[in-house]
């Protein structure tokens, strides 16, 4: 039985690694490298794919904190980022709506938390080559994809660097207690990573979860006093980040709010156990991913997930001593996600993202790497075919990943992907596909699309506004304001779509109607210039000459000005 309080010695150096030779040394210095390396070629693969029109250009180039370097005073997409918005404003201002310069940045984040993740693994005494082999997961496994090629999802690796700078930094202060200086640095590190990203308000729970592997040599109370600062700015930006959602309007769908207490709790369950099961095959990855039951119930991969859970915990403490890995890892997957599992239903929250994992498969992947060699360990007569299997895995893996950057290649790609695997977000997903044609001038395809999202939904009425502008373009003028129509009675404050439609009012020649559009268009944006010249040519038709005077002269001023 283990002495309580008692510091336990944690992998006490040999002889020759208190001394090491001049190979081991190159060895150290080398290792690291390989991960990165790797890394970068394979992403580096993704600097040419494009903004695509699923958050990117909501995130970047019509995000005002972006192009108006106004970071702290506005939220974006239900977040409060602006560390993110900063670095975002800089890509902006090099290249404006050119994806080239987000993809290097998000690139360049995620090479340095590759060497973050090999020196945290190394301070954590894990040895070298587990090390390197856990970093080279985290460094090319597909499921690092959506983080790293999706230009909307670059805040994950950006509050990842400042998260890992702010471990390193408490290790420091837990090994040397008497130096201040670190905890407050992993303090201030905590902080940027929260204005990055509110996900790294899971960074307390991390640190508790290093404490209980390293043991540090410091009195109870006085680590349980050092959790205190964490905690509390943890608490203070997640009600932040309640407070950011409901102020961006994104507490408006509630997927899974249906879900009975049961279901939940197997919703809840299937989670993890997914992202288990993806990190070890990840053969189909997608931008969303739905929870659909068949005939009523969830399927049977729900209903076992509660069991796999329990079971993994149960292994994990028994052989906490035999296997501590098990155990550090299972804790530091579930530290990092626990926060974005799904115990409520919150705005537009997904139930599962691939870019949720992006630091907690730092966890799975060292039980899979420890288990892999605990078998080879345990069977030698297995260990030359164990190796070639984990071997051929890894090269899987690089191979997966090129395809899956290929996939995040446009709008169209990625989507087309989620469609194809039956993940279509409640029609999203084909509302998505749809903006990407109408943007590549492929009316037809755009219109298919839109009628099959509204066929799916008839809720989304962004659907009928965009439909609506298409048929405009097509000349279905009666098309044009019956989706135009549809849309304007849920989102009375559009101006554009009121001057939308009253052109189409125009082109059907109902004149008055057509007026009272574009008298509404002014109303709510007076600098609208367009629809003075169209009230002007209206009023022509009717036969009101100074009405139409009035207003094709004051286009007339506005447009010289530059007016919209």
């Amino acid at each position: 039985m283990a002495k309580k309080n008692v510091p336990k010695p944690h992998a006490r150096p040999s002889k020759s690694a208190a001394m090491p030779t001049k190979k081991q040394t190159i060895s150290d210095k080398w290792m690291p490298w390989v991960p990165l390396v790797l890394g970068v070629l394979v992403f580096s693969t993704g600097l040419t794919n494009e903004l695509l029109g699923i958050d990117d250009h909501t995130a970047t180039v019509d995000n005002p904190a972006v192009r108006d370097f106004k970071l702290f005073s506005s939220f974006n997409l239900g977040m409060y980022a602006p560390l993110t918005w900063a670095v975002y404003g800089v890509a902006y201002t090099l290249g404006k709506d050119n994806p080239f310069w987000y993809h290097l940045f998000s690139l360049a984040v995620h090479a340095f938390n590759i060497w973050l993740v090999f020196r945290l693994l190394t301070r954590l005494s894990m040895g070298a080559k587990t090390s390197l082999a856990v970093t080279l997961l985290f460094a090319i496994h597909p499921v690092q994809v959506e983080s790293v090629a999706w230009i909307a999802g670059f805040s994950t690796p950006l509050f990842s660097m400042f998260f890992l700078l702010s471990c390193l930094k408490y290790l420091d202060y837990a090994e040397r207690p008497a130096e201040a200086k670190p905890y407050y640095l992993s303090l201030l590190l905590f902080v940027a990573a929260c204005l990055s990203k509110s996900a790294a308000v899971t960074l307390p729970l991390v640190l508790v979860v290093l404490d209980l592997w390293r043991k540090p040599a410091m009195p109870r109370a006085r680590q349980m006093l050092g959790y205190l600062p964490f905690f509390l700015i943890a608490l203070i930006f997640g009600l932040l980040t309640i407070y950011s959602r409901t102020q961006s309007a994104i507490a408006t769908e509630t997927p899974g709010s249906e879900l009975t207490l049961l279901e939940r709790l197997q919703v809840l369950c299937y989670t993890p156990v997914f992202y288990w099961f993806n990190t070890l095959a990840p053969f189909e990855l997608n931008i969303y991913y739905s929870f659909d039951k068949v005939n009523g119930h969830l399927p049977w991969p729900y209903l076992i997930a509660p069991f796999v859970v329990i079971v993994s915990f149960i292994a994990a403490w028994r052989y906490r001593e035999k296997a501590s890995w098990l155990w550090f890892g299972l804790l530091f997957f579930f530290a990092n996600v626990s926060v974005m599992l799904p115990f409520v239903s919150h705005g537009t929250f997904e139930f599962i993202a691939d870019h949720y994992n992006y630091l907690a498969m730092i966890g799975t992947s060292l039980i899979l790497v420890k288990g892999w060699q605990a078998l080879r360990e345990r069977w030698p007569s297995l260990s030359g075919g164990l190796r070639w299997i984990g071997l051929a895995w890894l090269g899987l893996i690089v191979i997966l990943c090129l395809r899956q950057i290929s996939v995040w290649k446009d709008t169209n790609t990625v989507v087309s992907n989620a469609i194809e695997n039956g993940y279509y977000q409640n029609g999203l997903m084909y509302a998505a596909r749809a903006k990407h044609f109408g943007n590549k001038g492929k009316i037809k395809e755009a219109i298919r699309d839109f009628d099959k999202s509204l066929e799916i939904n008839p809720n989304l009425y962004e659907s009928y506004k965009f439909r609506g502008g298409l048929y405009g373009m097509m000349k279905q003028y009666e098309k044009s304001v019956a989706d135009l129509s549809k849309y304007l009675e849920h989102y009375p404050n559009d101006a554009e779509q009121y001057y939308n439609r009253g052109l189409s009012l125009l082109n059907l020649g109902r004149l008055n109607d057509a007026v009272a559009d574009f008298s509404r268009t002014l109303e709510l944006n007076p600098n609208f210039a367009r629809a003075y010249r169209a009230r002007g040519n209206a009023y022509k038709s009717l036969g009101e000459a100074a009405k139409a005077e009035s207003d094709l002269t004051e286009w007339e001023r506005r447009n010289s000005t530059g007016g919209n």
